[in-house]
């Protein structure tokens, strides 16, 4: 919100600059987003009294001016209407250069020499309005520069941020001036106490309030004799380095009262009330809206209401959109004579609905939606209704006041010694006292006690709890004088949740292998069960489902997976993906849950078994990474199949330690059949519950080898029926120095198999020889041709 610091210094009655109170702001209150300089700098620009008006001899929209600067009298040309005899306006004088770049010369229009001209107020930059030439008050003084007439406007803006927590004072001058008055050690002289509502009872308006929840206050007041006209210069000033159009003396009173006090405030035309209302007195009722009731608002814009949106109205229709705009029907306008002024109170959360519903903000919903006090009504119109009697002419005819419930001063209890456990910091009772009292609390006992009880005061609605009070001690004491202090008791870390950190770790080296994550539903449908040969009767199923096909939670993750690779298949024709994931199902009963890492990759072309081969080498390098011993992992051939998506014979199980963790091998091709896909799909999934309980056993940690490790390659024919698996392990078992089997080429020819494997050889103690290399490859080729039946390639 902007706020000028001319009008807040003049209220919390300090002589810092902006910046040192800016500085205090931010570090006790506020936080200050800008701060911004605004100077009149207009030079050769003088007031100056209209003495005649003529019609122009050969123009009929300009008129011939006769204007007192002075000593000196000037004729001028002018074409707005809105000028008289006797008005004060803004001249600027021949060689005066104008902040939009015109330069003022002598010159003749039409024939008619002008010497000088009559200035609006856009073209000085002090301002919009472009309707007509700037009427200045009757009493500024005939030959003065507007510069200095003008020193009021010469003023530096705050642009404050105001949380929630604190808008319903802040939102304000006088919320954001008590706050400076405090900082400064000022007294606040700002009269609220003394703002209290007349006694006068109004004859010609009647109130009713159907909804007291949603309307907890409401207070009208009749002024009749009103003169429209515009504001003086000191408000419209003030409206303008705030933000805010002037607009006639009547609205402007009502927002400038709601920018020093905070409470919204309304007008409405007393004519045009009692006039739909037919009768000599105005109805006022605040109602809920009738289902499809429209109003037309200031701006224009025609609403069709809902039946939750808070109205004020007459017997006939709406007359205002409650807390958030007026209607265009009881505007105030030229002929206006008779106003009714409210000043009222309503829901936050009505407010705020409503607002949100029809895509409205204003200055008054903005407020009103921070619940404000409803106390604050009786302030706003006894204010409202002192301007306009000097700025209007108005005079009170009466007031209307319906609050049923009081809002009552808000007791708390603090304790001193639990003010400096809770600060951290020894404050002494006479500070602690010092601050209270500036923040308008009322101390209720005495004083000399440890425990205090204290009366806030209504406007402060955050303050509810010890805890409240205690850090508006601290902040005004400021937190700056706190000094840092180590903890007394000792800093225990959380406990890391193993399951989660060895998913994060897998999820990380799997993308660095290639694989890509997605993510789907944690449903499926019946066909998936079917497609997949699941078990039903294990499935849970829901009562709303999403649609038709995802009325079952998922048993198993490899459906959804499918129906990503049918169609990522559109788009790529070849990738890897992966899904980490829960599955539930019902057994006795009993909802169980089992976590799964899937992976499942498609080559371009698969030759020869690649895809599984790849898939293989993906488990293998996986668990290697995330630290499983290499001599721990057995990859072999499954001795019982149980799942039916799995290839009976192109598959594998994952054993670490001799205990199973899950399956590696290619889709049946019945069940990518199924899902509509043409191309081999390698799959592997584990247990990560079973993994985790793995990883975290006791690991052992071994020295790097001194000795270098040899390697030698090995190649052999076999029959299509013989496994690769069946191969390394027989390899690792027949040789007693064998590190490391890894196939590294494969190619069919006639009937047969061509396979090759690196081996790499080692001990720790020293280097082999090759005596020993080929004593041990020796033994291996007898174990292949006698167990496997292969023909080694010599």
């Amino acid at each position: 919100m902007k706020y000028s610091y001319n009008w807040l210094k003049e209220l919390a009655n300090t002589q810092k600059t902006a910046e040192e109170m800016a500085e205090l702001l931010t570090m006790h209150s506020f936080e200050l987003e800008g701060l911004e300089k605004k100077e009149i700098n207009l030079t050769g620009v003088v007031i100056g009294k209209i003495l005649e008006i003529k019609k122009h001899p050969d123009a009929d929209k300009l008129q011939l001016t006769k204007i007192e600067i002075g000593k000196k009298k000037l004729e001028i040309v002018c074409g707005a209407p809105n000028i008289k005899i006797g008005d004060k306006v803004p001249v600027a004088l021949v060689g005066a250069q104008l902040p939009n770049g015109i330069k003022i010369r002598e010159t003749k229009i039409r024939g008619v020499k002008s010497v000088g001209m009559l200035c609006a107020e856009d073209e000085l930059d002090l301002g919009e309005n472009h309707n007509g030439i700037m009427i200045l008050d009757e009493d500024a003084p005939v030959g003065m520069s507007i510069k200095k007439y003008l020193e009021i406007r010469n003023d530096t803006i705050f642009e404050i941020k105001i949380l929630p927590d604190r808008a319903h004072d802040a939102m304000s001058y006088v919320g954001v001036a008590r706050e400076m008055a405090i900082l400064d050690n000022q007294k606040f002289d700002y009269d609220f106490a003394g703002l209290k509502l007349p006694k006068k009872k109004s004859r010609k308006l009647k109130v009713i309030i159907k909804d007291k929840k949603l309307c907890p206050r409401y207070i009208g007041a009749v002024m009749e004799g009103v003169i429209i006209k515009e504001s003086p210069d000191w408000l419209r000033a003030r409206l303008e380095a705030s933000g805010i159009r002037p607009i006639n003396n009547v609205v402007d009173a009502t927002n400038y009262v709601m920018l020093e006090l905070g409470q919204p405030l309304h007008a409405f035309d007393f004519s045009q009330v009692q006039e739909i209302s037919k009768n000599e007195t105005a109805k006022i009722i605040i109602r809920k809206a009738q289902k499809n009731e429209k109003i037309e608002l200031l701006d224009g814009e025609v609403l069709k209401l809902t039946v939750d949106n808070l109205v004020i109205a007459n017997n006939q229709e709406p007359l205002v959109l409650a807390g958030v705009m007026g209607g265009k029907n009881s505007e105030i306008n030229n002929d206006t004579k008779s106003i009714i002024l409210e000043s009222a109170n309503f829901n936050a959360i009505s407010i705020r609905t409503t607002r949100i519903e029809h895509k409205i903000r204003t200055e008054s919903s903005d407020r009103f939606e921070k619940n404000i006090d409803p106390n604050l009504a009786e302030k706003a119109i006894r204010r409202v209704i002192e301007i306009l009697e000097h700025t209007a002419e108005a005079k009170l005819e009466g007031v209307v006041d319906i609050y049923p419930q009081k809002n009552k001063p808000q007791k708390i209890e603090i304790n001193l010694d639990y003010i400096n456990s809770l600060l951290g910091e020894e404050i002494k009772k006479a500070e602690v006292l010092k601050i209270l009292k500036s923040l308008q609390f009322k101390i209720i006992g005495k004083e000399e006690e440890k425990t205090i009880l204290v009366e806030a005061p209504t406007y402060r609605v955050d303050l509810k709890t010890p805890e409240d009070v205690i850090e508006d001690i601290g902040r005004i004491w400021g937190y700056e004088k706190i000094k840092p202090q180590p903890l007394v008791e000792p800093i225990i870390p959380a406990k890391i949740n193993q399951q989660l950190f060895l998913e994060r770790k897998i999820r990380q080296n799997i993308i660095g292998l290639g694989f890509d994550e997605i993510y789907n539903y944690s449903f499926y449908g019946e066909e998936d069960v079917v497609n997949c040969k699941l078990n039903q009767k294990q499935h849970l199923r829901l009562e709303n489902p999403m649609n038709p096909s995802q009325h079952l939670v998922r048993a198993n993750l490899v459906p959804n997976i499918l129906k990503n690779i049918f169609i990522n298949l559109k788009h790529f024709d070849s990738f890897k993906i992966f899904k980490i994931g829960r599955n539930y199902w019902l057994e006795k009963g009993t909802v169980k849950e089992e976590r799964k890492l899937v992976m499942a990759n498609i080559l371009k072309k698969d030759q020869d078994g690649e895809t599984f081969y790849e898939m293989k080498g993906a488990v293998e390098d996986l668990l290697e990474i995330i630290g499983i011993d290499k001599k721990a992992l057995v990859i072999s051939k499954i001795k019982e199949l149980n799942k039916y998506y799995i290839h009976p014979t192109r598959s594998a199980e994952i054993k670490i330690n001799e205990k199973l963790i899950g399956y590696v091998g290619e889709i049946n091709p019945l069940v990518l059949l199924k899902y509509k896909i043409e191309k081999r799909v390698a799959l592997a999934e584990i247990d990560l519950r079973k993994l985790l309980a793995i990883t975290q056993t006791e690991k052992k940690y071994q020295s790097l080898k001194k000795f270098p490790s040899v390697t030698r390659d090995i190649s052999m024919l076999v029959n299509h029926d013989v496994q690769v698996l069946d191969i390394v392990n027989l390899i690792k078992r027949a040789g007693k120095v064998i590190l490391k089997v890894s196939l590294f080429d494969v190619f069919k020819k006639d009937k047969k198999t061509s396979l090759a494997f690196h081996l790499e050889f080692g001990v720790d103690d020293r280097t082999l020889k090759n005596k020993e290399i080929d004593k041990e490859i020796g033994k291996i080729v007898t174990e292949l041709e006698t167990k496997l039946k292969v023909e080694v390639r010599q």
